[in-house]
């Protein structure tokens, strides 16, 4: 392998890809060594770019060429060593990825040389940014090595037995049978440096201010400490089975970038993500290196990690059979590739909405808990900001008696923009999907732009009949009308003059509304049924309006049947005669309960039964994707770009057919791409 001397040091490196191809600098972490990037650094070179990985001063063949120089390791020290090589190979700006001490070696690059470096790529291990307070005692207790080694016999016990040491850490840091011994040895050869113990000791001294940082490196320490946030385009990769630096301790950092970011949760993966999940490694680190910054979108991975595998040198053609492998695995468990969790929640969520500007939304109805938010924006962070206010999401079933109804969101079904900067929030007032508590029904217009409530209008007792359940909403192109179904014990559309506020009951009982008593809903090919016997009564449920507003449909969940009607006969002043034999059969489905007409005029169905999308094709209904993760899809949004959201209710996994269930459960966002 080449190597680079710098004044004191002797850094050994490889090299791929094209000297005139955009540079990526890939920095390794510890206990680790240049190797954990060789499944990584083909696909990078393979997709255009001139890839450094370096081996850190103290690891492998790089050596001091000065007895006497100090044998220093915190991680300004190392970025100072990375420009030292990017300089002597003729790089002037480039991309960097690092990965544990590779990650803030690459943060502090970022700080020292903002004109130099393009985007930043972190694995594992959080940016120091303004400094390093003392870790809550539970992080303390995962970094036990750190105080460890700041101990006159901690210290000796590594020199005793470096390979021991960081062996620990690899059993530790990620989830069981991860790696095998063979690779670990290669890679601890990297540990025989005589160096290690001591570029290691005063690595971690180093931070906690048990030792000085090198005097070469003092400036720039202080201005990682000094700078609270980063612009360029970034990402942070963090392996969701990491036990060192789990999920939790990194709740921060998104705080840390100003500038286009995404958070990379990669599921069933430890410390090591490039190690044990190449494969979406590479994949993330294209979409940041390769693609628009501005497409930059937080996600949950859930492909499937490697385990037992050596380190790759073979190439992209390894890599490919690798990808093909894991694509297997995940077809063979039912997912495909198309699906993609967007974000995780603890409560249960139906409702979700995408704004034409990217904003996205969730809402979480009382069912079968007191959720503490009614309705929520999803920030980049997967964090949940109370919409449009804590206020109106302070209603609580057990102060149901203290709080007006009307002024607060009690039981919200359904959240939909209406193309004129609002989002309208549909409250069928029903805790526990039963009783309607008077007054309570309503629709409630938020203005985007200033995120306050504009108007709210009260559905009325005789529209809103006790047993009524207002599910979902559609609006006519010039925003005037609303169209909402009613899943209740009698089945109707109900439209709503959103100027006047006034509401009627159109096909109130109409057979195309009610349920279907010949359907019997099952899953896994068992019926879904309550402890006493009940199988879910859902009437007109789903609902969807064509692009020209022309044509409304809709089905009952408990229905096998998709109707439609002229907009035009739900008028006021047309009779429930003509409304009844304007009535269309569009096709015979299949149990759903959202659906969706996109942008492209394609008519998306969810169906609960066999966990699957589902589109219209002219008569009849065809496949878009199957995927055991859509534990029951609910309902649709769509993005600007034409990308499909839905979200995953989990109706069989509550306390109603589930007994024994928590009352609050998991649930989840997915994304997947239009169908063309």
């Amino acid at each position: 392998m080449p190597t680079v001397a710098r004044d004191d040091l002797i850094i050994d490196y490889r090299e791929l890809g094209e000297r005139d191809a955009p540079a990526i600098l890939l920095i390794h972490g510890w206990p680790d060594d240049a190797s954990t990037w060789d499944a990584v650094a083909p696909v990078l070179a393979e997709a255009g770019f001139r890839v450094i990985v370096p081996t850190l001063r103290g690891f492998g063949a790089t050596r001091f060429a000065d007895a006497a120089a100090p044998r220093t390791g915190n991680s300004a020290m190392l970025a100072i060593d990375a420009i030292a090589l990017m300089d002597a190979l003729g790089i002037a700006r480039f991309t960097v990825a690092g990965h544990d001490w590779g990650s803030n070696t690459a943060e502090a690059l970022a700080v020292g040389w903002p004109e130099r470096i393009v985007r930043l790529a972190m694995l594992s291990t959080p940016p120091r940014l303004g400094g390093m307070p003392t870790p809550p005692f539970e992080q303390a207790q995962r970094q036990w090595y750190h105080w460890f080694m700041a101990t006159a016999r901690g210290a000796q016990a590594v020199r005793d037995d470096r390979k021991g040491f960081a062996h620990i850490h690899w059993v530790n840091w990620s989830p069981p049978g991860w790696f095998d011994e063979a690779t670990f040895a290669r890679v601890a050869r990297s540990f025989d440096n005589p160096d290690w113990v001591d570029v290691t000791l005063h690595s971690y001294r180093a931070r906690w201010d048990e030792a000085e940082p090198d005097p070469r490196s003092q400036w720039l320490e202080d201005k990682v400490k000094a700078t609270r946030t980063l612009s360029l385009p970034a990402m942070y990769i963090q392996g969701d089975a990491d036990g060192i630096n789990p999920p939790s301790a990194s709740q921060d950092v998104p705080a840390k970038f100003t500038g286009p970011f995404a958070k990379v949760h990669l599921a069933g993966v430890g410390h090591f993500p490039q190690r044990e999940n190449p494969d979406a490694v590479a994949r993330h680190l294209l979409n940041l290196f390769a693609g628009d910054p501005a497409a930059l979108t937080d996600s949950i991975d859930r492909s499937l990690p490697m385990k037992k595998v050596a380190p790759f040198a073979a190439g992209i053609a390894a890599i490919g059979l690798v990808a093909a492998a894991a694509v297997g695995v995940a077809q063979a468990q039912g997912r495909d590739s198309r699906l993609t969790q967007v974000a995780q929640f603890d409560h249960q969520a139906t409702g979700v909405a995408v704004t034409a500007d990217g904003r996205r939304f969730v809402n979480f109805p009382r069912w079968t808990d007191d959720a503490p938010i009614s309705v929520a924006e999803v920030m980049k962070d997967g964090s949940l900001r109370p919409y449009p206010d804590a206020k109106w999401n302070s209603w609580r079933n057990a102060r149901a008696n203290e709080l007006p109804v009307g002024d607060y969101f009690v039981c919200v079904q359904s959240i939909v923009p209406d193309g004129h900067g609002n989002l309208w929030v549909l409250d069928p007032g029903a805790p526990g999907n039963e009783k309607i508590l008077e007054g309570a029904p309503k629709l409630v217009r938020i203005d985007l732009a200033g995120n306050r409530v504009t108007k709210v209008i009260a559905v009325p007792g005789d529209v809103a009949l006790q047993g009524t359940y207002l599910n979902d909403i559609r609006f006519s192109p010039d925003g005037k009308t609303g169209y909402i179904t009613d899943s209740g014990t009698r089945g109707a559309i109900i439209v709503v003059d959103l100027e006047s506020g006034k509401s009627f009951r159109a096909l109130d009982g109409h057979a195309s509304t009610q349920i279907d008593k010949t359907v019997k809903v099952a899953i896994d090919g068992k019926p879904l049924v309550r402890p006493d016997g009940r199988q879910p009564a859902f009437a007109s449920d789903g609902i969807a309006i064509s692009k020209d507003g022309k044509t409304l449909y809709y089905q009952a969940l408990t229905g096998k049947t998709l109707y439609a009607i002229d907009t035009a006969k739900l008028r006021p002043e047309v009779s429930e005669a003509d409304r009844a034999a304007a009535v269309t059969t569009v096709a015979q489905t299949h149990v759903a309960d959202g659906l969706w007409m996109s942008q492209a005029g394609v008519l998306y169905l969810t169906s609960p039964t066999d966990y699957a999308i589902k589109r219209l094709n002219g008569s009849t209904v065809e496949t878009v994707l199957t995927d055991r993760r859509l534990r029951w899809p609910d309902t649709f949004s769509e993005g600007r770009d034409g990308t499909m959201y839905v979200t995953a209710s989990h109706i069989q996994d509550t306390n109603w057919f589930t007994p024994g269930a928590p009352a609050s459960i998991k649930t989840e966002l997915f994304s997947f791409p239009p169908v063309k």
